[in-house]
């Protein structure tokens, strides 16, 4: 299948033929296991294979795409076994974090809040409004939740969540996401957001825990129903 990409101009060449090939790979422009080809791809960007190939290495690490020694590679496909190991890295990040906060200067974590909050505010507008798919484009999930790994101080914790966040994006279909879903996740960040004022630890990972196992859940049923892969 021939996607229709835009063409780039010179400047950072290398880094936007990453950027708009990872783009379309979380956004599921390309299907799974979809075989993707270095010369149709420089063609249609309007480069050399050369930045393609470094792209579709970057990816590689990142986990979105899969090369096959002497066949070609191919676009990773996200299945139950890789939302599981997701969730778990995920929460333990969470729960480090959680364990970090004990120790941080009260201020620092009332500004943190303050931008959660503001996150929660945004999202509801575009909740309520039926903007549905301005709010997945959005992904206000995703912002909730770094903004809160960032209590953490460590950039490693958050670049590593960045990236096991991706399926969000693959996700982010209307036939995978749907609005109650989003409404639930939504009243699940609030009472995280009460937890972390409150200030108690073992609450903090309670609902977080809570909110982690029902987006699994629903995240898991979702690609059951979806033929075993995102």
């Amino acid at each position: 299948m021939k996607v229709n990409l835009p063409k780039l101009d010179n400047s950072n060449l290398w880094d936007k033929t990453y950027s708009i090939l990872k783009e379309r790979l979380i956004r599921r422009e390309f299907k799974p296991n979809e075989k993707l080809s270095i010369p149709e791809l420089a063609e249609t960007l309007g480069v050399s294979r050369t930045p393609i190939r470094d792209a579709l290495n970057r990816l590689e690490m990142e986990g979105l795409v899969k090369t096959v020694s002497k066949v070609g590679t191919f676009v990773k496909p996200i299945e139950v076994n890789d939302v599981l190991d997701i969730m778990d890295t995920r929460l333990m990040i969470e729960f480090w974090t959680v364990d970090k906060i004990a120790a941080m200067p009260k201020k620092e974590v009332t500004d943190r809040l303050a931008k959660m909050e503001e996150i929660l505010l945004q999202s509801s507008r575009l909740i309520e409004s039926s903007v549905f798919e301005s709010y997945l484009q959005a992904d206000f999930n995703l912002a909730f939740h770094l903004e809160f790994i960032k209590l953490g101080k460590n950039q490693k914790n958050i670049e590593i969540y960045q990236n096991l966040m991706n399926y969000r994006f693959v996700a982010m279909k209307s036939s995978l996401i749907t609005k109650e879903m989003v409404v639930t996740a939504q009243e699940q960040h609030h009472s995280i957001v009460d937890a972390l004022k409150d200030g108690d630890a073992g609450d903090m990972k309670r609902v977080i825990q809570l909110h982690m196992e029902d987006s699994k859940e629903r995240l898991l049923n979702k690609i059951k129903h979806n033929g075993g892969i995102i």
